[in-house]
Order: structure tokens, then C-alpha cells, then sequence
């Protein structure tokens, strides 16, 4: 990616793996609210601190700890993460801000 990062936040990627196709469709629109979708179950995008406990309170509502699982990963600046694509990528990084 090209572009640069917005002020005050910080870069997310977020797996995740949710047990009931009911409980996935509610987590999915969700992550749709504050990240960009690049590949089934993954997520990524800047997040300021407020907006991050925001989705962590919408998903924990959600999710069933005992079942469900989410993983943040993040850096302070994207680009100290390296990226690497195998084959298609699957969806247009897009910004739903």
C-alpha cells in the first residue's frame, strides 16, 4: 500500500474464527464498520484507539468466548509490516470511512 497513515491511529489485522454462521454474519458487518475486508476471515485498517474499543465492544456483544476466536495484530506504523500476495487477491483495499 501506498497510501499514507492517518494521524493518531494505529495499523490493525484482524483474524478471526466464529463457530455459528449466525454469530459470523453479525461479526462481519461489524469489522465492515471500521476495517477493510482483504480475504475471508481477515480484516485490516487504521484504527484510532477510541474506534479499536469501539469494535472490541461491538464484537465482544457478539462473539461466544468459549467457541469464537479474534486475533489483533498491530503496529504503530504499517510500514513495518511486510505484505506478500499468493495468488489473487481477493478484495480491493478500500477505506469505509
Amino acid at each position: 500500500m501506498n497510501h499514507t497513515e492517518p494521524t493518531n491511529t494505529v495499523f490493525y489485522i484482524a483474524v478471526y474464527d466464529i463457530a455459528q454462521p449466525k454469530r459470523l454474519a453479525k461479526t462481519l458487518k461489524v469489522f465492515r464498520k471500521y476495517m477493510n475486508w482483504v480475504q475471508n476471515s481477515a480484516f485490516e485498517g487504521f484504527l484510532t484507539a477510541k474506534q479499536y474499543q469501539k469494535l472490541k465492544e461491538e464484537l465482544e456483544n457478539i462473539i461466544k468466548k468459549d467457541k469464537d476466536s479474534i486475533i489483533f495484530y498491530h503496529a504503530e506504523e504499517q510500514k513495518h509490516i511486510g505484505k506478500k500476495t499468493l495468488g489473487i487477491q481477493k478484495n480491493e483495499i478500500t477505506q469505509f470511512f
